[in-house]
């Protein structure tokens, strides 16, 4: 179960890392990823843009995301525990992801 979390969770991050505007903050060797959307550096934009993109997926409720706060920038946190996820379901949720930014990135 493990090995396929940290497999799923470097899934998920592949795929919006090749996203112009989407960065992913971390080197994806366990569950846990990090994203960050709009651009890498502080700025209240992009902060804004990446809680949105939180707030979004959250209530669409294809996968559950949180945010936090790292070295002054807003971030999204991404942690694959569910016992029954798979390849499948990392696809959906980076999927999912993907459409929330870009949702937010074209009406803001």
């Amino acid at each position: 179960m493990i090995e396929r979390h940290c497999r799923v969770a470097r899934l998920i991050a592949a795929r919006p890392a090749t996203v112009p505007g989407a960065a992913v903050l971390n080197d994806v060797k366990l569950n846990q990823i990090i994203v960050r959307f709009g651009g890498d550096e502080a700025s209240e934009r992009f902060d804004r843009m990446t809680a949105d993109t939180i707030r979004r997926l959250q209530s669409e409720g294809t996968c559950f995301v949180g945010g936090a706060k790292w070295r002054g920038r807003q971030l999204m946190r991404v942690s694959v525990i569910g016992f029954e996820t798979d390849e499948a379901q990392g696809a959906r949720s980076a999927d999912a992801i993907i459409a929330a930014y870009r949702s937010v990135a074209t009406s803001g």
